[in-house]
């Protein structure tokens, strides 16, 4: 006779972004009980589960392997153990591995079951002294200089706060980059959530130019936009518009694809996207 398991369940469990004590009575309990712990860097996870006297098997699970790991993760499920994953701090998939797994255990009518509790962006917004209604979560910003610059000229149509995870190294770029957009720009920013150093900073985005340049940075910081009324310093332009001007350089002597940038750089468009819609038009 075949054995029937009954499946177990994979609990996605927030853990502290700083201040070890943001962890709820809930989150210790499910370590406690699950057959082992999926973490990012088991140096991190371990000292969370020495202070709670948390004897649970911690297992790596990072960008790096979690592709190869998660078949024999998903079999453990259906073999009825119950496994919880952890990140580095907060809350597990917002901007950090585990969105495959968990898609994965849906595909497979595994129970998936999210212990809330510490996270960086609402710990932001919650003492962010900007009043909305809406917020945009960005996460980071791509690495790619012109993917960056696309997806900043873009927050001017979202009419809300946008929300963004800056690492140490990049801040001074990058806020350079968006003040070059938005000179006008009102933000909140917050760095080191919960530890010794925390740090918060509320005005315009010309004065925080400054005031990044006069120091070093450590820790993963959350940078708050007030995008709501904020539009683009670009003219807006039909397609139809857009596609005659088009037709206009390219009769001068200009390529597609030299027309292409040109005008993507000056409406804050993809070039590549323009390329193809300008065929698209102009098919037969």
């Amino acid at each position: 006779m075949m054995n029937v398991y009954k499946k177990g369940n994979l609990y996605v469990v927030a853990t502290p972004i700083g201040n070890l004590e943001d962890i709820t009575l809930r989150a210790l309990r499910i370590l406690k009980e699950v057959d082992y712990i999926l973490c990012e860097d088991k140096r991190i996870t371990v000292k969370l589960l020495n202070k709670y006297e948390v004897k649970s098997k911690l297992i790596s699970f990072h960008k790096f392997n979690e592709l190869k790991s998660q078949e024999n993760i998903l079999l453990d499920l259906k073999c009825g153990k119950n496994i919880a994953l952890v990140s580095d701090a907060g809350s597990p998939l917002i901007s950090d591995p585990g969105t495959e797994l968990v898609s994965l255990a849906y595909k497979n009518r595994i129970k998936v079951i999210p212990i809330p509790g510490a996270s960086a962006l609402i710990s932001a917004l919650s003492a962010c002294p900007i009043k909305f209604n809406n917020f945009y979560f960005v996460g980071f910003l791509p690495d790619k200089a012109s993917k960056r610059k696309e997806m900043i000229s873009s927050f001017s149509q979202i009419s809300a706060l946008a929300v963004i995870y800056i690492a140490p190294h990049d801040l001074k770029k990058y806020i350079k980059e968006i003040y070059a957009h938005y000179p006008e720009l009102e933000i909140f920013y917050s760095r080191e959530l919960t530890k010794i150093y925390e740090e918060s900073w509320h005005g315009q985005i010309k004065d925080f130019v400054g005031f990044v340049e006069e120091k070093e940075f450590k820790g993963e910081m959350v940078l708050v936009l007030n995008f709501q009324g904020v539009t683009s310093d670009k003219t807006e332009i039909s397609e139809d518009e857009l596609i005659e001007k088009m037709k206009e350089q390219i009769a001068k002597g200009q390529s597609l694809k030299e027309v292409s940038k040109l005008f993507a750089k000056e409406y804050n468009l993809s070039s590549k996207k323009l390329y193809n819609r300008y065929i698209k038009n102009n098919e037969g």
